[in-house]
């Protein structure tokens, strides 16, 4: 099976991998015997797609873990208990291998790392550094409000997209029955009369009679296009090149690029408020990122290692807005980084659900018009012969 990697070596910054392996584990071996730290690790193609449908519960995990450790319980307890209450066969699998390391003497961080499947290296980390400061449970708070923070904007622009997905999709289906079986028995009515029909009257009419001699054909092609599509989806180069064109775009990049700085400062500071290093900070953030931001960012990892002030790695390398730019310096004046780091993510992600709330009113009624627009001509056509007909007899 194939596995695509994340791996990052002391000297170098985070690069992608890609291994032969039998199963994860194995994937994770091979890396490290290659000198490479793993920090992320997931199924190529369609195994990929499978697995991530089955997603480990982390933000319940968190929050259940924290309750457990503050009422007393010592973890090989906490874990037992929630696999015990655990329904999914396979989140209990993986708390039962959680709970099993536990048992051979190893720390969390190391159980949980073995598990990359279910547990991100960016949690791993996190979890590493409150094990040396002995606050785990102040830790799993802090990182089950960041998911919470951190999806809210991404709730907010699927909740938005809702409403549009379903108008199209009772367009496709009026569409699909006036073409498949509406037109075509308007074509049986003006057979007799083709000659004098209009040129796209004439062209509605044929493509209604191919809808209804070639629907079944017409509709494996679009599950087979469909299938394919989700295929190419499924492998992340294809999704970084993608990423890629649409941060090119002229206004909807800018807004791409808002949403991943926003993201970038939001983890970032949890990151440091967990005691993670700045520099090491930067180089477990990278997977969280677009392929142009991980450019940059690797730069300006570079540049703090040389001794540049944060904010000015910052802005060299285009990860300051310039309210952002404002705060890291602030937050450099004051060592209260990871608190302007919050107040930064916290500005542009206000910044884009205005900017979501503005689209959404702007575009659904936009949709609605083009849709009503193109049912209305299809009928205009279909009667279009009628007219014409009817003011001949006068």
């Amino acid at each position: 099976m194939q596995y695509l990697l994340r791996v990052m070596r002391p000297d170098a910054a985070p690069s992608p991998l890609r291994l032969e392996a039998a199963n994860v584990d194995e994937a994770r071996r091979l890396a490290e015997q290659q000198g490479f730290t793993v920090l992320r690790i997931e199924q190529g193609g369609l195994a990929g797609l499978q697995a991530r449908r089955g997603a480990f519960p982390l933000l319940l995990f968190c929050q259940e873990l924290r309750v457990l450790i503050e009422a007393g319980l010592t973890l090989p307890e906490c874990l037992e208990t929630l696999a015990q209450k655990e329904e999914k066969a396979e989140t209990r699998a993986a708390l039962a291998g959680l709970l099993e390391r536990l048992r051979e003497g190893r720390t969390l961080s190391d159980a949980l790392a073995a598990q990359p499947r279910h547990f991100p290296g960016l949690f791993v980390g996190a979890v590493r550094a409150c094990e040396t400061t002995g606050n785990l449970a102040e830790g799993l708070s802090r990182y089950a409000m960041y998911l919470e923070q951190v999806d809210l904007l991404r709730k907010r622009i699927v909740s938005a997209s809702i409403y549009p997905a379903l108008v199209l999709a009772f367009g496709f289906a009026v569409l699909a029955f006036l073409l498949g079986y509406v037109v075509p028995r308007f074509s049986r009515i003006y057979e007799a009369r083709a000659s004098e029909l209009s040129l796209p009257s004439e062209v509605l009419l044929g493509l209604g009679q191919a809808v209804e001699q070639h629907g079944l054909l017409m509709l494996a092609g679009m599950a087979v296009l469909l299938g394919a599509g989700a295929a190419m989806l499924a492998q992340a180069a294809v999704r970084a090149r993608m990423a890629a064109w649409v941060t090119e775009l002229p206004y909807l990049g800018r807004r791409l690029r808002i949403y991943h700085l926003s993201r970038f400062y939001r983890t970032f500071a949890m990151l440091l408020r967990s005691g993670i290093p700045v520099v090491t900070a930067l180089g477990m953030i990278n997977d969280l990122l677009g392929h142009a931001l991980r450019q940059s960012v690797d730069r300006a990892r570079g540049m703090i290692s040389e001794g540049r002030p944060f904010s000015d790695a910052m802005v060299a390398c285009g990860l300051a807005t310039p309210v952002a730019v404002q705060l890291f310096r602030a937050g450099e004046r004051s060592g209260r980084l990871d608190v302007m780091m919050e107040r930064a993510a916290a500005f542009h992600e206000e910044e884009m659900l205005r900017w979501v709330d503005a689209f959404t009113k702007l575009f659904e009624p936009l949709l609605m018009a083009a849709i009503g627009i193109l049912i209305g001509l299809i009928v205009l056509l279909m009667y279009l012969p009628i007219f014409e007909l009817a003011s001949g007899l006068q």
